[in-house]
């Protein structure tokens, strides 16, 4: 099921290096045991020392871009980024040599075609190919997006030939194949989009996955030049087409193990006999996806995401290479691009800012470094100058094994360190334990960071996800964040007379409630963009009638977690535990950070909850940017959030003061400021600010 967040919020935008779409992650196939408390705080505190970053050091991008390896294995093409545009490259590994296809590139995604000779660039508005033996660029296409038109992906089978769509969401829907002259090939037309597709051996579509006005999924196959069904997925749950055997006899797809775990299963389509299915052997995470062997196009590995990236090996061949891997990358995550002969690996962790990428070879098991010289270029921060992150577990007051992660700062006690709660947006979301800027701007600092992924968080099963009902009130969900701060005390993990909590969205909402209900634990919270009313705001983007691009309503998906969001009575229980309720319980410092332009969480409660809490003479404050909206996009913003934390750490934390604004800083602050009373010395030659909720 694919579940809409309520945005990423502030801290957390763009601040990874993303992947290449088609990478799969993998890691160890061994299942160890994690180290336990003792042992994680012994080994922080024996680390050297790190000394502060600067948050415009740890928010630094690299330039190196949508690495991708051609199927054939011989080149890679990447994008380097130039300031506003970017340069498309290839490397020669074999020569060691780079050289430049073009420069002064827009924004697009790269992919190979299958003759490993042509890059497509897809910009959105319109489909090229690039020659990579010439350099040129060949125009194949223009998209209209008012009519659905876009690139579904690079057809597996023909050379140099790529699938298109059209969707015009009203029972008109064209799959065609597109070549490198622009003449096309309509292969399915129908009243409903494919969704998923796989092809056979002449590049004709074999199997598809489609939806239904119900939102059922039906998978079916072309038989006697006709589509049947051969079996429908669990309304709005995970279900994925993965491959079809060399005979199209069997079907390997990916789905839900007894309404729990996704995991991997195979059918016999003349059958429709199901073998069991394969999921994580530790009983933790979901598939997050299946490696191809290159050769076949049949699966090899099975790979799990949580509570760090490991792997099954699927067929017999795959676990020399499982292995391999496993000893040489054994604290980072790897993600794989399989191509015939070696297969690029991207190295990312908690301690890489920017990924790292190897080519591997499975049949020897050795690596080699690849574009160095070009990560360097981004001025990565070295590992050793970061913090180690670690998953948890602990067990909630109801007997349900919760999930999280740990980040402790080097050379420090972690019982004397303070103890910051950072709350993941969502609710359904979740923190996978990779580089964040933010968790390391703390550590660095001598904080420690819990990450909690409470119960609703996705990734590790549909009843892990299901769990919480609907009891997002100061209920069952703000307990498990509660308990895991009070366990993780308990056992010697940060100061618990010093301790703050943050998050963004649903996050914030969370701050908002835990210096509700739970003040005495927290010194100060920090919540961006946070409803102040999560059931005014289910509600209200439950009336929404959104189906962009055939998206499946708020409402319905929402439903499908156990809240009926366009029911007041079934939101009661979260309406009457609403912080906007509650004002006069707060007594601790609370800073609040809001978009003028946020299209999911009203501005108007944000700013009357302040309008409250100031007319209760409590210490808040609030900057609204007019010009943002959930999920925060200027630099400017993203300045100020780094900036407004370090100085509610110094003055609540006793933490070091942080590096002096800029010029620039400082009149941005002075513009968005529309409350100031938990940091009265701010803004010291500024008038005070305007009332907030006028």
């Amino acid at each position: 099921m694919s579940v809409p967040l309520f945005g990423f919020g502030w801290a957390q935008l763009s601040l990874r290096a993303a992947l290449p779409s088609l990478l799969i992650l993998m890691a160890a196939p061994a299942i160890a045991a994690e180290p336990a408390l003792p042992q994680l705080a012994a080994a922080a505190q024996a680390l050297a020392p790190a000394r502060p970053l600067a948050a415009q050091d740890l928010q630094r991008r690299s330039p190196l871009q949508q690495v991708r390896i051609a199927p054939d294995g011989r080149l890679i093409a990447f994008v380097m980024a130039e300031g506003r545009t970017a340069a498309l490259r290839l490397l020669d590994p074999a020569a060691g040599a780079v050289r430049t296809l073009q420069t002064g590139l827009a924004r697009a995604e790269l992919s190979w075609s299958n003759d490993s000779r042509y890059l497509f660039l897809d910009s959105g508005s319109a489909l090229a190919a690039v020659d990579t033996g010439t350099g040129q660029s060949l125009p194949l296409a223009t998209f209209d997006r008012r009519r659905g038109q876009q690139m579904v992906a690079v057809d597996g089978v023909l050379p140099h030939h790529a699938l298109v769509e059209e969707d015009d969401h009203a029972g008109h829907y064209r799959l065609e194949r597109i070549g490198l002259d622009g003449q096309r090939q309509l292969l399915y037309a129908g009243p409903r989009r494919v969704r998923d597709l796989l092809q056979d051996e002449r590049g004709e579509l074999a199997v598809i996955k489609t939806q239904d006005e119900d939102y059922a999924q039906h998978v079916a196959r072309l038989q006697d030049g006709h589509w049947t069904d051969v079996l429908h997925c669990q309304r709005l749950r995970p279900c994925s087409l993965v491959a079809l055997s060399a005979d199209g006899r069997t079907l390997t797809m990916t789905a839900e193990d007894q309404g729990d775990r996704k995991g991997v299963v195979t059918i016999d389509l003349a059958s429709g006999q199901r073998a069991p299915v394969r999921t994580d052997p530790r009983g933790i995470s979901d598939l997050r996806d299946v490696v191809l062997a290159p050769a076949t196009r049949q699966p090899m590995l099975a790979v799990y995401g949580l509570p760090r990236v490991h792997s099954e090996a699927l067929v017999p061949e795959a676990r020399r290479a499982a292995a391999a891997l496993a000893e040489r990358f054994p604290d980072t995550n790897v993600a794989i691009a399989p191509a015939r002969g070696r297969w690029l690996l991207t190295e990312t962790g908690a301690q890489l800012q920017h990924p790292r990428y190897w080519l591997f070879d499975p049949e020897t098991g050795t690596t080699s470094s690849i574009l160095a010289a070009e990560r360097a270029a981004g001025q990565p921060l070295d590992a050793a100058q970061l913090a180690p992150t670690a998953p948890i577990d602990y067990t909630a007051s109801d007997g349900m094994r919760l999930h999280g992660y740990l980040t402790l700062p080097r050379g420090v006690p972690a019982a004397r360190a303070p103890l910051l709660t950072m709350v993941h947006g969502g609710p359904w979301g979740h923190f996978d334990g990779g580089y964040h800027w933010l968790a390391q701007l703390l550590a660095t600092r001598g904080y420690a960071v819990f990450q909690p992924n409470f119960r609703s968080s996705t990734g590790y099963g549909a009843r892990y996800m299901l769990a919480a009902g609907s009891d997002f009130g100061n209920g069952r969900v703000q307990r498990d964040i509660i308990e895991g701060v009070q366990w993780l005390t308990a056992h010697g993990i940060g100061d618990a007379k010093r301790m703050a909590i943050l998050g963004d969205s649903f996050g914030g909402y969370s701050t908002l409630l835990a210096l509700t209900w739970t003040p005495e634990l927290f010194r100060f919270g920090l919540a961006a963009v946070p409803p102040t009313d999560f059931a005014r705001t289910l509600g209200a983007m439950s009336r929404r009638h959104d189906e962009r691009d055939g998206e499946v309503p708020f409402a319905v998906q929402v439903r499908e977690l156990g809240i009926h969001a366009d029911d007041p009575q079934a939101l009661a229980a979260i309406a009457a535990a609403a912080p906007e309720r509650h004002a006069g319980a707060v007594v601790r410092p609370l800073l609040i950070l809001a978009g003028g332009k946020d299209d999911k969480v009203d501005i108007a409660g944000v700013t009357g909850y302040v309008a409250q809490l100031e007319k209760l003479e409590r210490p808040v404050t609030l900057l609204v940017d007019p010009d943002e909206g959930h999920n925060v996009k200027g630099p400017m913003p993203r300045q100020a959030y780094a900036y407004l934390l370090e100085r509610m750490l110094q003055r609540y934390l006793e933490g070091p003061p942080p590096t002096p604004p800029s010029p620039d800083l400082q009149a941005y602050l002075a513009r968005v400021i529309r409350a100031n009373h938990a940091l009265p010395d701010l803004l010291p030659n500024a008038a005070p600010p305007a009332v907030a909720g006028r």
